[in-house]
């Protein structure tokens, strides 16, 4: 009697436990549900006027994650750096003040320095008179799991996450605003004072050609050019062109090659439900291949609209002068790889890549 009694209250005692269990997975489910209809923005903050490709990315960006996940994911652009200046954005981001930034490989090497191995000159093969030298052995290396995409996950123990190394221009040649200053040889450039994007990386080149390099904001660039503050500056074509900037030559020596990561951070990212995850790391890759794409479509004809509009002359070096430069330059990857051990890999895989695509 004792013994069926006990039974009886245990079998009791397990239906109340699978009644309550019961409600509960309901108001999981119901929570669960409720989540998956919660709208996600993600603050994102960049440097660039409106009308640059800097911020079409953005745009496009916006457009497709939302497209993607029904509304349920947007991003809010605060462009211009109308909320910090461009140095101040990574941290920013980091502190919570952000959550996304579109930055520049420049910038982004005084948080990590290994960003700076993209300022390193001659780094892919190319091509004077054909862009899509450059642009495909720079496209290998950042698909490469050994170059870009192992650069990107070095971030991820600093709690950044790289969605995209897109890029929205080609490579960073030496102008002048000066018609009768074009640069030919390393010795033409002697003596010179160029603008440099920041970091130590541009200004050592300089300095072994014999040039000197200076940082100076992009909106004082124009002033700063006509007064002579300084000669020339090393900078981006597609950039010039659309900033309707006062030079005059252009010399075709790749000394940088810029990538424009979108990070977000790392705590950020993880407090998103897992598909808005996906959807932004797959949007991220996409904006890789838009990127590229429309980079190539503006470069075809950059260089003719450039002299045709604004009467800037570029100058194609030849295979001698090419080689003139690499040989009085090359001495900066040494520099480099004593700074900063860790590129010493990415040097190397470059290197496979350019002698693998030649």
């Amino acid at each position: 009697m004792k013994r069926r009694l006990l039974l009886l209250l245990v079998a009791m005692a397990l239906l109340v436990l699978t009644a309550c269990g019961g409600e509960d997975e309901k108001e999981k489910v119901a929570v669960n549900k409720e989540n998956d209809d919660e709208e996600y923005v993600l603050r994102l903050v960049h440097s660039h006027p409106q009308a640059s490709m800097h911020h079409k990315y953005v745009e496009w960006l916006d457009e497709e994650v939302q497209k993607r996940s029904n509304g349920r994911l947007k991003i809010e652009t605060y462009s211009d750096g109308q909320l910090m200046p461009s140095d101040q954005e990574i941290p920013a981001m980091l502190q919570g003040q952000a959550d996304m930034v579109h930055s520049s490989s420049a910038i982004a090497g005084s948080f990590d320095p290994i960003w700076h191995f993209f300022d390193l000159p001659f780094l892919f093969n190319y091509d004077p008179n054909d862009n899509d030298v450059y642009l495909d052995n720079k496209k290998a290396f950042i698909d490469s799991e050994n170059g870009g995409r192992k650069i990107a996950g070095l971030m991820e123990s600093k709690g950044v996450k790289v969605l995209s190394m897109s890029s929205t221009d080609m490579y960073g040649t030496i102008w002048t605003g000066d018609e009768k200053r074009v640069i030919t040889s390393p010795e033409s450039a002697k003596g010179l004072k160029i603008r440099v994007p920041g970091g130590p990386i541009a200004s050592e080149t300089l300095k072994l050609v014999g040039a000197s390099g200076t940082s100076i904001p992009g909106p004082e660039l124009p002033t700063a050019l006509q007064q002579g503050v300084v000669d020339g500056m090393v900078i981006v074509p597609l950039y010039v062109y659309d900033s309707k900037l006062p030079i005059k030559t252009q010399s075709l020596y790749p000394l940088i090659s810029y990538v424009m990561p979108v990070m977000i951070s790392m705590d950020k990212f993880n407090s998103l439900p897992e598909d808005l995850q996906e959807i932004l790391v797959e949007t991220g890759r996409d904006l890789e291949e838009y990127a590229d794409k429309l980079v190539r479509e503006k470069g075809k004809d950059v260089f003719e609209k450039l002299e045709n509009d604004y009467g800037v002359k570029t100058y194609y070096p030849t295979d001698e002068e090419i080689e003139d430069w690499k040989e009085a330059t090359k001495g900066m990857y040494d520099s480099y790889e004593k700074t900063e051990p860790r590129a010493a890999e990415f040097i190397e895989e470059a290197e496979r890549i350019k002698e693998e695509m030649k």
